[in-house]
């Protein structure tokens, strides 16, 4: 995970986004690029009279904010020891990331929090995760760092998507002392989970399989305790969409858990 894609917005999360980015780049010996994009919106919320016109050439609010943003983490990320570099586009957030992603190894964002310029969520975990060819690390605003000495969870239900995020993983998992890979549905897997571990162990990487009834019904709920259990470092996990369309809009595990989250999540589709 040598080529690290970093979503660089000025909002609550932007913080620890950057940390879980430096974190990585460390150990990966990484390189980090951080890339800001403004969609039409901004620009519309900070300057209506720009409607009509190109906002590059005729936002001369925006263009302020994102060089005063850029100065600001050009300065942080000059002590910090590692290599970077600046992009910028004018597009949508999450079409910006998936694009950018197809040379980078993952992708840094945040779990769904308010944009400062409007009251809304920004869902980009949801999207990017499910449409990008990288894996998507979604951390929460309030954590701040990646604590590989902790163990990992992997949400383990036999799907292809599940099997994705797997061996995405792999390369995190070798740094955690344990990894409990936790079945939670009771259907019969797709892939059943001794095949997940057999494959985790051709890697080196042992596992303990764990077993769990989904608490009063609740998938997601069933895994975060189990997270909360283990005082896991991250959360492995197929990213549902297309397909699964019912389910997404339904409130799927993986929604509820990109939605609420108290640990990182690790995300492939």
């Amino acid at each position: 995970m040598q080529s690290i894609l970093l979503h660089i917005y000025d909002d609550s999360g932007l913080e620890s986004r950057l940390q879980a980015a430096l974190d990585l780049a460390r150990v990966f010996s990484g390189h980090i690029t951080c890339l800001h994009a403004t969609p039409l919106e901004d620009y519309l919320a900070v300057d209506p009279l720009v409607a009509a016109e190109l906002p590059e050439e005729f936002s001369d609010k925006m263009r302020d904010l994102r060089l005063a943003l850029q100065k600001r983490i050009e300065e942080r990320l000059a002590g910090e020891g590692v290599s970077w570099n600046w992009v910028h586009v004018d597009d949508l957030i999450s079409t910006a990331l998936i694009r950018a992603s197809a040379l980078n190894d993952i992708i840094v964002l945040s779990i769904a929090s308010p944009a400062p310029l409007r009251d809304e969520l920004r869902p980009l975990a949801a999207k990017v995760s499910t449409r990008a060819p990288a894996p998507v690390l979604a951390v929460p605003a309030a954590s701040v760092r990646l604590k590989f000495e902790r163990p990992a969870v992997v949400a383990w239900n036999g799907s292809s998507e599940a099997a994705a995020a797997l061996k995405a993983a792999v390369p995190l998992l070798r740094l955690v002392p344990e990894v409990h890979l936790l079945e939670v549905e009771e259907k019969i897997a797709g892939f059943p989970r001794d095949l997940a571990a057999r494959y985790l162990a051709r890697h080196g990487i042992e596992s303990e399989i764990v077993q769990h009834a989904p608490i009063d019904g609740d998938i997601a709920e069933t895994i975060r305790r189990a997270a909360s259990t283990f005082d896991a470092a991250f959360i492995v996990m197929g990213a549902y969409g297309h397909s699964r369309l019912r389910e997404w809009l339904l409130g799927g595990v993986t929604r509820a858990l990109i939605q609420d989250s108290a640990v990182p999540l690790l995300l492939a589709h």
